[in-house]
């Protein structure tokens, strides 16, 4: 997937808030000192994060261009990105042990995904699912043939027990498919992991 340009905005963000934490200050009427915000990082933030979203303009309307029957059907979806839940007491409670779980599993955290990306990802799984049930892949060579075919060139493949594992970024959209290569639909529709990237992240502690 294509990401430099929301690496960079990334990058601008913290070094704004570096610049903005040393940068000048003023002394207001009650005497106390507060810090002013750098117009040129301000700038320079403001141009990178219309760049990113040119970049993802572009990406969105050449996807469209190469599957219109998804793009016609995903028409007028939410590009929004919904507000995350916050935790709940039942799930994690006041023990120390579910605290720490969570801590150490905070790297298999994804972006939430707006409804755009879901209905997209949700359309590209049922056309992989129903190739995939005609021609089931018996392995990596034979998967990667299906999914060129199918104009996802760029999936991530590895074999196992139970079939060719994948990953996918979804074109144009910015969410990911990961799963299994089969007519079961073992497809699911994510979005990135915040580490990076569509694969599971290995991590932990």
């Amino acid at each position: 997937m294509k990401r430099p340009a929301l690496l960079l905005v990334a990058v601008a963000l913290a070094t704004a808030g570096a610049l903005t934490g040393c940068g000048s200050t003023h002394v207001t009427d009650s005497g106390s000192a507060t810090g002013t915000p750098d117009p040129q990082v301000s700038a320079s933030i403001s141009t990178v994060q219309q760049e990113a979203e040119e970049n993802r303009k572009r990406e969105l309307a050449e996807a469209d261009r190469r599957f219109p029957d998804i793009a016609k059907l995903c028409q007028g979806k939410s590009t929004a990105a919904p507000t995350a839940a916050p935790p709940t007491a039942a799930a994690g409670g006041t023990d120390p042990e579910n605290s720490k779980y969570a801590e150490n599993h905070a790297y298999l955290q994804t972006v939430n995904l707006t409804d755009s990306q879901r209905c997209r990802g949700e359309a590209h799984t049922a056309r992989i699912t129903a190739a995939a049930a005609k021609h089931t892949p018996a392995d990596e060579a034979q998967a990667r043939t299906l999914l060129t075919g199918l104009d996802y060139p760029g999936a991530t493949l590895s074999a196992s027990g139970d079939g060719v594992h994948f990953d996918l970024s979804v074109p144009g959209s910015g969410g990911c498919l990961s799963g299994v290569l089969s007519g079961a639909g073992r497809i699911e529709v994510h979005g990135v992991y915040l580490e990076g990237g569509c694969a599971r992240p290995h991590g932990g502690h």
